[in-house]
């Protein structure tokens, strides 16, 4: 080979070098900056309950979420029921409440996954587990309702067509649907059934010597897990809300 030949061929790698490198740079790149797409999406039913669906906002629900891109799938059972967990009839117990759209690239999304993941009070406080904890607990619970609502409700009933006693029948009888529709009758609302179930609940732990802000329920999970993905959209940045230990949050709308 000639030494004109020679420099040539080095000269032809030289630049050949340089291209792969450039082609190489370019890619990552705009791999970097490619923009990927992701849901999480957030699922109710009435807790308490083997009814499917939501019946009232005047009944605490159970929230479970699912967080999903580029193939990816996460889910925050938050101590509960799971996406595609049916009744007898083959109906899914959850229902769609809400979904959140976001975009950010690979390295973000990931992140914010990973986020997701740990986005749980449990390490904050116990999780408040009435129908596994113990029979007695769940049947206290009932009763105290129960009882307080009866003490309560004084209220005469403007529909006519049911009583005092029928409705604390329907609750002892975890028809809830129907308990939560007649409820306003009685003059209660949202605000008052929340105190109602706050108290109860108070009273039980504290007979055990235990308090009510040391526990949590699903849905301060799920608001823990919302909040991250709203400081997302709104700022671009992995931001975990603070985690307020404060007592378990028995009603949950996401905003």
């Amino acid at each position: 080979m000639s030494k004109n030949n020679i420099i040539n061929f080095f000269g032809l790698l030289l630049i050949g070098s340089i291209l792969l490198n450039v082609s190489c740079k370019k890619t990552k790149d705009d791999e970097a900056e490619t923009k990927y797409s992701g849901t999480l999406t957030v699922l109710q039913k009435d807790a308490y309950s083997d009814v499917p669906g939501r019946s009232s906002n005047l009944w605490p629900p159970h929230t479970t979420t699912v967080f999903t891109w580029e193939g990816s799938e996460k889910v925050q059972l938050n101590h509960g029921t799971a996406p595609n967990d049916v009744d007898a009839n083959g109906d899914k117990f959850l229902v769609v409440v809400k979904e959140y759209t976001f975009s950010g690239t690979k390295a973000q999304i990931q992140s914010l996954e990973d986020a997701y993941i740990s986005a749980t009070m449990d390490d904050e406080n116990k999780f408040l587990d009435l129908a596994a904890a113990s029979t007695s607990l769940e049947t206290s619970f009932i009763s105290g309702v129960k009882d307080y609502f009866a003490d309560g409700a004084n209220g005469i009933p403007n529909d006519g067509d049911i009583t005092k006693d029928s409705l604390i029948s329907l609750f002892e009888a975890k028809m809830y649907k129907e308990f939560a529709t007649h409820l306003p009758s009685f003059g209660w609302d949202k605000a008052d059934w929340k105190i109602a179930l706050e108290t109860v609940l108070g009273d039980i732990l504290q007979k055990e010597g235990k308090e009510l802000n040391n526990y949590h329920v699903c849905n301060d999970d799920a608001e823990l897990q919302v909040g991250l993905i709203n400081n997302f959209i709104s700022t671009g940045n992995v931001q975990m809300p603070e985690k307020i230990a404060d007592g378990p949050l028995m009603f949950y709308t996401p905003n």
